[in-house]
């Protein structure tokens, strides 16, 4: 009997492992994926990206108060995952940012010369540790004679010069600890010579007095200046790793020794140059070797100087403003465009947000966000006018389309008129006119027939004042107004137009005349049609 009982529970056992395995064998046979596969893609997938334009400020709010609130959205926006933000460098100048190739980008190694100087900084650290552990002086010393040397030899690529000034002091701790005063000296003098102000703990009480006894040397020589001159504009000049400036420029108090000349620029390659200061003025010609970018050869189609007044006018409503930000949408590569203006609201300061979508070309207006006056819960608004943009964006609220001038730029009559969107002309000046004397001279008329009698005396004729020349104000023209789909939210419907009623009234008199036509017909009889006709008598 037990063992009757035992064979149905193995027997059960054994089904359910089956069909457990059977179940996790044939998920990759079939072709099923994990539910969690469709969400990586969707994350993967580039993100539409958003341009922030400079926010305009208007009833006496500060440059200081806009750039704060500016910057904390631009900060929200950039941590939210729901939009990527367009640099603002690509906003000021409107050239788009040029799309690198991730997949080369990630295996193209370092230059030689930033794989040796990460060398160096690993050798210098691990000479520190070194002292700190009380290790021979001389395999520190060695250590760091190499390490120097990978300085010096790749400064025109080395950004911190305090990482070699560094090296120089713990070598000559280190030649100190080995009984050796005057390499110490030595090195402490190149130490200064880079940074004048370097110092020395205050537990290294040997190294401070051989630290004062470089400087005082130091001080009794001649001081030296160089002078740094470079052809190509937008260079910057660095000595030492200071930075002095565009070229031409010129460093003064410069110990004597040796010091490291850089000049770099955004489109070349760094260049450098060591000199030796000897009391005199050392002269220095950086020659660049500018790399060529064919973008900064494109001419744009939409200029920032045409874009970025629109803040300040609001009139989002019209054609041409959505015309222009559509192109210069297109032009950086941007989905959206988020205008803003900041005004009063009461006794708060109110931020107006309108969302500009690309793909729509429609205009809406984001909710009110209310500010203290101090901007004390700035952190908290600034969380709900994103949450405002990334609804906006999830789902365009098209109910909230702008079809009229926002509220917050006042009466459309006291603003800019429609036409005068982009820069409104220079007032025509008139020539100043002299006003007439409020007393005129009186026109006197000689009569020759009669040359006893006194002249004649008539009123003054006064010249009515010409009024001045109002100016002119030419429009705007649309230079993409061909280049665009056009919108159908202005146009006249159809029932508005006269040739729409003229046809639907011939089709509805030809419709009524063809029925009556086939109502009035007789239908013709039928050849199999028979009728059996009793007559009765």
């Amino acid at each position: 009997m037990k063992r009757s009982r035992s064979i149905p529970r193995r027997l059960l056992a054994s089904v359910v492992l089956a069909s457990f395995v059977a179940s996790s064998v044939t998920l990759p046979i079939t072709g099923q994926l994990p539910s969690f596969v469709p969400e990586a893609a969707a994350q993967a997938k580039e993100r539409d990206e958003l341009a922030l334009m400079p926010l305009a400020k208007r009833d006496g709010i500060g440059a200081l108060v806009g750039a704060r609130i500016e910057e904390y959205l631009r900060a929200m926006i950039t941590a939210g995952s729901v939009v990527g933000l367009t640099p603002s460098e690509v906003v000021r100048t409107g050239r788009p940012q040029r799309r690198r190739n991730k997949k080369n980008q990630a295996s193209r190694p370092d230059s030689p010369a930033v794989r040796a100087l990460e060398k160096a900084d690993q050798g210098r650290l691990t000479a520190r540790t070194m002292l700190q552990e009380k290790k021979d002086p001389r395999v520190v010393i060695k250590l760091l004679k190499t390490v120097i040397k990978r300085y010096e030899r790749n400064y025109v690529e080395l950004v911190d010069f305090t990482q070699l000034v560094d090296a120089y002091g713990r070598s000559a701790a280190a030649a100190l600890l080995a009984n050796k005063p005057g390499t110490a000296v030595a090195l402490l003098k190149k130490a200064l010579t880079l940074q004048p102000t370097y110092v020395a703990n205050r537990g290294e009480k040997t190294l401070q007095q051989s630290l004062i006894h470089a400087r005082k040397r130091l001080e009794k020589r001649p001081k030296g200046s160089v002078s740094v001159t470079c052809a190509s504009k937008g260079a910057e000049v660095y000595v030492d790793g200071v930075l002095l400036g565009p070229p031409p420029v010129v460093g003064k108090d410069l110990y004597m020794g040796t010091h490291y000349v850089q000049v770099r620029h955004p489109k070349a390659k760094p260049w450098g140059q060591v000199i030796q200061i000897r009391g005199r003025e050392v002269k220095v010609d950086a020659k660049l070797s500018m790399r060529e970018d064919p973008a900064d050869n494109i001419t744009l189609a939409v200029k920032p100087a045409d874009i970025l007044p629109f803040a300040n006018t609001g009139n989002f409503h019209t054609r041409l403003v959505r015309n222009f930000s559509f192109m210069y949408a297109r032009q950086i590569r941007a989905r959206y465009l988020l205008y803003g203006v900041i005004g009063k609201a009461g006794s708060q300061i109110g931020l107006h947000l309108f969302l500009f979508d690309q793909r729509i070309r429609k205009f809406v207006a984001l909710s009110l966000v209310k500010f203290d006056a101090n901007l004390g819960n700035m952190q908290l608004k600034i969380l709900e006018a994103e949450g405002h943009i990334r609804q906006a964006i999830q789902k365009f609220p098209k109910d909230k389309v702008v079809k009229v001038r926002p509220a917050i730029y006042g009466h459309p009559s006291t603003g800019p008129s429609r036409r005068a969107l982009v820069a409104a002309p220079p007032a025509m000046t008139t020539p100043a006119r002299t006003a007439p004397s409020s007393t005129p001279s009186p026109v006197v008329k000689p009569t020759p027939a009669n040359p006893t009698s006194k002249p004649a005396i008539t009123s003054p004729v006064v010249q009515p004042q010409a009024q001045p020349a109002k100016p002119v104000v030419k429009p705007v023209m649309d230079p993409y107004k061909n280049l665009l789909n056009k919108d159908t939210s202005d146009e006249p419907s159809l029932v508005k137009k006269p040739w729409f009623w003229a046809v639907l009234g011939g089709v509805i008199a030809a419709g009524a005349t063809t029925a009556i036509i086939i109502a009035t017909q007789e239908p013709e009889p039928s050849p199999n049609f028979k009728v059996d006709a009793l007559v009765k008598p």
